[in-house]
């Protein structure tokens, strides 16, 4: 019986590392080793109203999987004291296991900080250290809506998409290259031009290589919705302005049904024209709308892909020259 208790004891996680400034590195439980105020680094709380779920995203064990580390008890320095990054792109034994080949699909996002779309890997962690000299980690699958809503800045206010930066780090953060595809159609004789998808949507265009009309441009939009269709057919700019929506193909994945209903992809088309985009360089958002609606975000960098695939476009159109 001694035998079995000694092992289950053993088995316990024993909380967290105790962080050393001078040494660098972590030491015993117990021995206060660092100058909290002296660490390089700007604040954080955890926000009042996710205290209670810490353990979704914090840990405090990087050689144990986040399943074994729920014991709210441990996490008491972190839910009461500040904390300051002290690390970034650390990779545990969580990320390890997250990044074995059957997950792949799971392991990157896309996310729009601070006005730049990124792909950002999940499988990075973030080394953090409290007040008292704790040690903590945050969870790289932690999402971007999550992290804005879990921790707030030391005088209880809002962090913003900068801060975002500095919590993930920059080792698991690629900016996602907007740069348009330009492709001559023989059949159609239009020079037609696509921004990468991203965020389940893309610009799309063209211009006629024979009259050099006025270009054809349209926001492709992916939307999905649950349980009933969203029957999307319009679409209202922020200056209250609509624009044409066209369906062009719907599709359903009922797999999972008993969960959350059949997922249900409607893709529509909205046309927009060469001036709104110039208008709004920056990026725009437009809310589309049927029985239910969403507000899309679009981003300045897509936005500026198009334009200057667009005008490269213009110039193959103009002086005939269609080669790659």
């Amino acid at each position: 019986m001694v035998v079995v208790t000694l092992s289950l004891v053993g088995c316990q996680a024993a909380g967290p590392e105790t962080y050393s400034s001078n040494a660098g590195s972590g030491t015993p439980a117990g021995s206060k080793g660092c100058s909290f105020e002296e660490i390089t680094g700007k604040p954080y709380l955890i926000a009042p109203s996710f205290k209670r779920y810490i353990t979704n995203s914090f840990f405090y064990d990087p050689e144990r999987e986040t399943v074994y580390q729920r014991d709210k008890s441990k996490f008491s320095s972190l839910v009461s004291q500040e904390f300051k990054i002290i690390e970034t792109g650390v990779v545990t034994k969580e990320d390890i296991e997250s990044r074995k080949p059957f997950l792949s699909k799971y392991r990157y996002r896309e996310n729009d900080i601070k006005g730049t779309p990124y792909i950002r890997d999940k499988t990075f962690s973030s080394k953090l250290v409290t007040e008292d000299c704790s040690v903590y980690y945050l969870s790289g699958a932690t999402s971007v809506k999550s992290l804005l809503s879990s921790v707030v800045n030391s005088d209880g206010s809002a962090i913003d998409e900068g801060d975002l930066l500095a919590l993930y780090g920059s080792e698991p953060l690629k900016k996602k290259e907007m740069e348009a595809a330009i492709e001559y159609d023989r059949f159609e004789k239009r020079v037609k031009v696509k921004t990468p998808y991203y965020d389940d949507m893309l610009i799309r265009g063209s211009i006629d290589a024979k009259n050099k009309s006025e270009p054809f441009v349209q926001l492709y939009l992916n939307l999905t919705f649950f349980k009933k269709w969203g029957f999307v057919s319009s679409a209202i700019d922020t200056d209250g302005v609509r624009h044409k929506v066209v369906k062009i193909s719907t599709d359903s994945d009922c797999r999972h049904s008993d969960i959350a209903g059949c997922k249900l992809t409607e893709i529509v088309g909205v046309a927009i024209s060469e001036d709104f985009l110039k208008d709004n360089r920056g990026g725009f958002e437009l809310k589309v709308f049927g029985t239910k609606e969403r507000v899309v975000k679009v981003s300045g960098q897509m936005v500026e892909g198009f334009l200057s695939g667009l005008e490269k476009a213009r110039k193959k159109a103009e002086s005939g020259d269609f080669g790659v």
